[in-house]
């Protein structure tokens, strides 16, 4: 049994696609792609799989705060396809889908997340690095989420954030 080539990304045909549409599945490697692929509407998918009988949760899309950033990561992982070497992966960008706002954190929380020195200390664990990297470069971030909180390293770590964002709303 031969392993199954990667998809190329339907939109820039140029780089291999980590992403699916999450109305029409069509695979996309970034959000340059994803934003020009949402500039027309696309059909919800066919088959057993179709959640056309679902009824729709209601999501929000999130504003990524620096769209040139896109930009940038797709040329560099259009870079590091072509540059046939063993180079480490450039992660890409990804949309991100909120189904409740009271989830999307505020500039201050994401500000006393980055200036906790007790998070910062944590993040130089290089198992919680890596840990972290296997979560976001996954093609199921929330199994790899789920499996990740049975690590005692990592519960101490989500809970050093929410305590930090909980300070934070004290304080506003």
């Amino acid at each position: 049994m031969r392993p199954r080539a990667a998809p190329t990304c339907d939109i820039c045909k140029k780089v291999v696609s980590k992403y699916k549409c999450p109305s029409c599945l069509v695979p996309y490697c970034s959000l340059g792609c994803f934003k020009i692929h949402k500039e027309t509407p696309c059909a919800k998918p066919s088959g057993p799989s179709s959640t056309e009988d679902k009824p729709a949760s209601p999501v929000k899309e999130v504003p990524v705060e620096r769209p040139e950033e896109a930009n940038d990561v797709v040329e560099k992982t259009q870079h590091n396809a072509s540059a046939a070497s063993t180079a480490k992966e450039i992660p890409v960008a990804r949309p991100i889908h909120v189904e409740d706002e009271k989830y999307v954190l505020e500039k201050t929380q994401f500000e006393a997340i980055a200036s906790s020195s007790e998070i910062r200390e944590a993040l130089k664990d290089e198992a919680l690095q890596k840990l972290i990297y296997s979560i976001d470069s996954s093609s199921n971030p929330l199994q790899e989420l789920d499996g990740a909180m049975g690590i005692e390293a990592f519960r101490e770590f989500t809970n050093k954030i929410l305590s930090n964002i909980s300070k934070s709303n004290d304080e506003q």
